[in-house]
């Protein structure tokens, strides 16, 4: 797949309520920077203040909130602050990290709470400040969602929620066998990761679906582990996926993960997804991450 050409653009709301007297924008900017240079170090800390030199990082007071975001009615008069950053392809993220810290930072100072611009914050709450790598580094599992449809012994649906801020549709998976759910959510995000790091082009329109190598140890960082490193496997280290654009659907845009040419499935929809995983680790059993789908 070939390079995405148009940049991402990371944007996140701070909701705060109105109380007495609200700080200027040049106070506000001050004490932005300062609370980068506690929070922040290493090479992602000059970036990120670099963005804000270049006017890179954007904010704007008192915007609507948008529909998704689904939080913070019971505020009267809330005060909303819409913050956005334009980002680099690659696996270090400035202009997210960049965004995300303006963000808590202007919600420490507002009394507020950070809000993901593609996430209902009914659902899920308020955004949590994590501590940033000082390389700029995602683990995507800390960034997205992976919701499911209800249970009770019938096949599954699985999405991730949050790509978008990486300037990518989300992924899916289609009936998903019950067992399956928590092997297909982690191909999910270890998937996620991949395009995120390579910066991939989506199928266009009527593509034909094509497929992705996804190794273990882009899965072991996906789901938190360390850089470089990989979890013990007696299997191959790697398998294929395939992605295609689900053509019936035109709104939300999304790319299903489907079996790879040649894998088997002979009536049982779970069978490729295990072989996936034996491709990856060895065993349908080994190696399971602490990772949990939201249903």
């Amino acid at each position: 797949m070939s390079r995405i050409e148009r940049s991402p653009q990371p944007c996140f709301f701070v909701h705060a309520a109105r109380r007495g007297h609200q700080p200027t924008r040049a106070v506000l900017e001050r004490l932005v920077r300062r609370w980068i240079m506690r929070e922040l170090s290493g090479w992602l800390q000059l970036r990120v203040l670099e963005l804000l030199d270049e006017g890179t990082v954007e904010w704007a007071h008192d915007v609507e909130l948008p529909a998704v975001a689904g939080f913070g009615r019971e505020l009267d008069t809330p005060r909303v602050v819409a913050i956005r950053c334009v980002d680099e392809w690659g696996p270090q993220r400035p202009g997210l990290w960049a965004a995300l810290a303006v963000a808590h930072a202007l919600a420490e100072l507002l009394g507020g709470s950070v809000i993901d611009a593609f996430h209902s914050a009914a659902l899920f709450g308020p955004r949590r400040w994590m501590r940033a790598p000082a390389d700029g580094r995602v683990h995507i599992v800390d960034h997205l969602r992976v919701p499911s449809s209800a249970g009770h012994g019938r096949l599954r649906w699985l999405s991730t929620l949050g790509l978008a801020q990486f300037g990518l549709p989300d992924l899916e998976l289609v009936d998903v066998p019950p067992c399956a759910v928590e092997r297909g959510a982690r191909l999910l995000l270890g998937l996620a990761q991949h395009m995120v790091d390579s910066g991939v082009r989506t199928p266009p329109t009527g593509a034909i679906g094509r497929e992705l190598l996804l190794t273990v140890g882009e899965l072991h960082w996906a789901l938190g582990g360390e850089l470089d490193t990989r979890p013990l496997s007696t299997g191959r280290g790697w398998t294929r996926i395939a992605v295609a654009r689900d053509e019936r659907r035109g709104w939300p845009q999304l790319l299903r993960l489907e079996p790879p040419v040649g894998s088997r499935q002979w009536g049982d929809r779970g069978a490729w997804l295990r072989d996936a995983w034996r491709d990856l680790y060895g065993s349908v059993s080994g190696q399971v991450e602490a990772v949990q789908p939201v249903v």
